[in-house]
C-alpha cells in the first residue's frame, strides 16, 4: 500500500486526522453520491484505529519496561521466589467501537479516492476532511512569515504568522534598535506573540525578525529575509 501524502506520517498527527476525517466523512456522504456500506466500514476503521493508536499502543508501551524488568528479574535477579510475568490487560474498547477487518488505511485511501472523483467534489471538501496533501517543503527553502503591531498590556506586541510547511516549527531571532541578533523563540504552532517591553519604556523602537526552520531539536536551514515593524508605546 502507497502512503498517500495528505496522511501524516507522524501517530500523533494522524489521530486527529482520523478523528476529523470520521466525523466529518457522513456529511459528505449524500452530497457526494457515496456508498452507504463503504462510509460505514471506513468509520468503523477511524473508530478502531484510533483505539489501537491511542489507547491500546500507549498501553502497549508502559507495559514494555515492566516486561524488560521481568526478563531481567528472571536472567540476572536475585531472591528465593519463582518470577511471576506481567499480563498485559488491554484498554477496553470504547462504546460503539469494534474491531475490524485488516487494510483500514487501504478502505480509507480508496474512499478518499472516490470521494475525489465524484462530480460535486470541491477543495473546499478536500480541505474540511483533510485528504489535500500540505505543500512540498522543498518548495519552501525558508519559512514564509509576516508581521502585525498589536495591542499589548503596556505597549505593542508583534505578531509573527509562519507557515512551517511540513517542518516541525520555526527557531526565530529579533534585532532591536539596532542592536544584535538574539534568540527569541522556537514555535511550533502560528501565530508567535512577541509581548516584551520596550528597551526604553515611553519610546517607540524598530525591531527586526528572522526565521528558520527546526527539527527534532535543532535550527537548520537558510535565514528568510529580515522583516522589520515599528513598535509603538
Amino acid at each position: 500500500m502507497r502512503r498517500q501524502t495528505y496522511y501524516p506520517s507522524r501517530i500523533a498527527d494522524q489521530i486527529p486526522w482520523l478523528e476529523n476525517f470520521r466525523t466529518k466523512l457522513p456529511g459528505y456522504e449524500t452530497p457526494l453520491g457515496l456508498p452507504d456500506a463503504q462510509v460505514d466500514a471506513c468509520v468503523a476503521s477511524c473508530r478502531f484505529s484510533i483505539y489501537v493508536l491511542s489507547q491500546w499502543l500507549s498501553a502497549v508501551r508502559t507495559f514494555g519496561p515492566a516486561a524488560t524488568e521481568a526478563v531481567d528479574l528472571l536472567l540476572s535477579g536475585e531472591g528465593p521466589d519463582a518470577v511471576v510475568l506481567p499480563t498485559f490487560a488491554a484498554p477496553t474498547l470504547p462504546t460503539g467501537v469494534a474491531s475490524v477487518p485488516p487494510g483500514a488505511l487501504t478502505r480509507l485511501f480508496d474512499l478518499v479516492a472516490m470521494i475525489k472523483d465524484a462530480p460535486a467534489y470541491t477543495d473546499t471538501i478536500g480541505e474540511d476532511l483533510g485528504i489535500i496533501a500540505p505543500e512540498d517543503a522543498s518548495d519552501h527553502p525558508v519559512p514564509v512569515f509576516k508581521l502585525e503591531a498589536v495591542q499589548g498590556a503596556g505597549c505593542q506586541s508583534v505578531k509573527i504568522s509562519f507557515t512551517k510547511y511540513s517542518h516541525m516549527g520555526v527557531w526565530i531571532e529579533c534585532r532591536r534598535a539596532g542592536g544584535a541578533w538574539e534568540f527569541l523563540a522556537i514555535d511550533t504552532e502560528s501565530p508567535y506573540l512577541d509581548e516584551r517591553a520596550l528597551l526604553a519604556a515611553g519610546q517607540p523602537e524598530i525591531r527586526e525578525y528572522r526565521l528558520r526552520y527546526w527539527d527534532k531539536g535543532t535550527p537548520n536551514g537558510d535565514w528568510t529575509d529580515t522583516a522589520k515593524i515599528t513598535g509603538a508605546p
